[in-house]
């Protein structure tokens, strides 16, 4: 169901219907921010839909407004990049400036995770990689043009709703170029690195780092539902983003590859030389995760059984082969290549017997942790005291003989299922 549009008040710069340069029909209100309102509009003569931004106040009443304004003109229309909002023409009407920019159907980012957490779910970490990965493309054309945009966050990213396209937005506190240092601290404090609230004098060549830190913060936002640092106190939230350790995501999400935390951490690193020194390099190293060049060896779904050849490695097997045919059983009877295995491969289950030639189980189980994949024990014989420190360690299940194998190969199509 669409949404209501916006009504228009007396306030507003133009009423609907007004048309400007002759041509652009002004039709509804899209948005309305403290500095502007945001009209959708008809181009009459190339019949298509353009959003027109209109600056509220007036030529003679703030000139650095009109001046800022006209810069995130200038800023936007240097680039052209799919990822990046199109500008078409900037204009002046009645003493009220505005521009003329695509108009994309859709949402914001912001209303995205709204939507996501007023639902209590999660977003799927593979839709929120494609959204960085887009937002790091966009963002990486604009620093290459020695623009730094100073105010990435969710509200200013846009999603398409036919194909999922995403564009960077509101560019209006960019600097485009490194002598333009505002000695405010300007920008949406929950995405605002520390430098910017030090208000330091970048190096030229860090101008855009800045823009990296929100990129993480972003990226921490889509996949817990809400930003890394929350205060209601302004001053207690820059603190946090001075001093305050970076949370982890997979502490609250422990569903999710510890490569997240990693990127995370190197975004949203407190030193901006210790992040990643460029958009592209951030997103290289995102979509390695997410698109590992690799060819994978073994068909899917994949087990991997670590056993020293036992006779209870030979029953687990002999079970899984004939009641779940479909399932690949890779057996390994050496712990540091199984954890090398697990770690590349990602296998579906991951089975582990306490037959491992002296080798430590807790110290082994430790080691598979970083996988994400489920682990499940198969022991000779029950030690309640060392349990809990097995399942404080991520193990998903532990038996013991005489194993119980309809519950097992149960568990197993369970496990499948859920990862699908």
């Amino acid at each position: 169901m669409p949404e209501p549009p916006i009504p228009s008040f007396a306030a507003d710069p133009f009423p609907l219907g007004t048309l400007l340069e002759g041509k652009i029909r002004l039709e509804k209100i899209l948005g309305r921010g403290a500095m502007g309102v945001v009209y959708l509009a008809t181009d009459l003569f190339l019949e298509r839909r353009v959003a027109v931004k209109v600056l509220k106040l007036k030529t003679v009443r703030n000139p650095d407004a009109i001046e800022r304004f006209r810069r995130e003109a200038v800023a936007m229309a240097h680039i052209n990049h799919p990822n990046v909002v199109q500008i078409f023409s900037f204009g002046e009407k009645d003493d009220y400036y505005y521009f003329l920019m695509e108009h994309i159907p859709g949402r914001n980012l912001a209303d995205l995770v709204e939507d996501y957490a007023s639902r209590h779910d999660a977003l799927p970490l593979d839709v929120a990689i494609g959204i960085i990965a887009q937002i790091c493309a966009g963002l990486g054309a604009v620093h290459a043009k020695g623009i730094a945009h100073r105010d990435v966050k969710p509200a200013n990213v846009l999603l398409a709703n036919d194909n999922f396209r995403v564009a960077l937005t509101d560019f209006g506190l960019t600097s485009l170029s490194p002598s333009s240092r505002d000695r405010l601290v300007e920008g949406t404090p929950l995405y605002l690195a520390p430098e910017r609230i030090r208000t330091e004098d970048l190096p030229m060549d860090r101008q855009h780092l800045p823009d990296i830190y929100a990129i993480g913060c972003i990226f921490f936002e889509l996949l817990t539902g809400h930003p890394p640092y929350e205060c209601d106190s302004l001053v207690e939230l820059l603190d946090m983003h001075l001093h305050e350790e970076i949370p982890r995501i997979t502490a609250e999400r422990p569903d999710l590859p510890l490569y997240v935390d990693t990127i995370v951490q190197n975004a949203m690193a407190k030193d901006y030389g210790r992040r990643y020194r460029s958009c592209e390099a951030l997103r290289t190293e995102l979509l390695q995760f997410r698109m590992p060049s690799r060819t994978e060896k073994y068909t899917r779904p994949l087990l991997l059984l670590l056993d020293a050849d036992t006779v209870d490695g030979e029953a687990l097997r002999s079970a899984l082969r004939t009641q779940l045919p479909n399932i690949h059983v890779l057996s390994s009877p050496d712990p540091e290549d199984a954890i090398a295995t697990a770690m590349q491969e990602r296998p579906d289950v991951i089975f582990v017997t306490d037959q491992l030639n002296g080798f430590s189980l807790l110290e082994l189980c430790s080691r598979l942790q970083s996988s994400r994949v489920p682990v499940f024990l198969f022991l000779s014989s029950a030690d309640n005291s060392l349990v809990f420190l097995y399942r404080e360690l991520g193990v998903r299940g532990v038996f013991v003989k005489p194993y119980p194998m309809t519950a097992i190969l149960d568990l197993v199509r369970k496990t499948l299922t859920e990862k699908n």
